[in-house]
């Protein structure tokens, strides 16, 4: 990890950043799988998926960890996938957050941009909160029991499952 990453990791939490390093690390060892032309971006999303967390704006840390990135300087394609990784639209609704938040760091045509988005929630889904390693069963496990039902998080959770696992199964499926 290059030193600008970790400056922009360094406001979050021991456990949030020990998850992001994670998430970032796995997506490294599988990023032949990912078309070749974003592997290098999908790392950099996958590293910095969570640091709106540490810059908090708006409060909904995919949209601010988005524009945080924008503002530096990084691609549309990490922008994007830090923007909308894992299931991100679905908690947006959730929070009632205007959904033309995202229009700014939408793509739809960079060929290979959902299967790179696919490896990101794979990583960020298989990731514990302290960057344990866990199966989506645990993983949702974890989160449903760390966020009580009726809360923004767990009914976001519970509403974006089928595609949170979708999204598991075609990286596992590739791998």
């Amino acid at each position: 990890m290059d030193a600008a990453i970790a400056d922009l990791l360094a406001p979050l939490t021991d456990s949030r950043r020990a998850h992001t390093i994670e998430v970032g690390r796995k997506v490294e060892q599988v990023a032949g799988l990912v078309p070749a032309s974003l592997r290098e971006e999908a790392i950099i999303a996958a590293q910095l998926h969570d640091v709106g967390y540490g810059h908090p704006v708006t409060g909904f840390h995919p949209i601010d960890g988005a524009r945080l990135l924008k503002a530096r300087g990084y691609s549309p394609v990490v922008c994007h996938l830090v923007a909308f990784h894992s299931a991100a639209i679905v908690e947006a609704e959730v929070r009632k957050i205007d959904l033309s938040a995202f229009n700014e760091f939408f793509i739809d045509d960079v060929p290979g941009i959902d299967v790179a988005g696919d490896f990101v929630w794979w990583a960020d889904m298989t990731t514990g909160p302290t960057g344990e390693t866990l199966t989506v069963d645990e993983r949702l496990a974890d989160i449903r029991v760390r966020y009580s039902e009726g809360s923004i998080v767990r009914t976001a959770i519970d509403l974006s499952e089928p595609l949170l696992r979708g999204a598991v199964q075609r990286a596992s499926g590739s791998m």
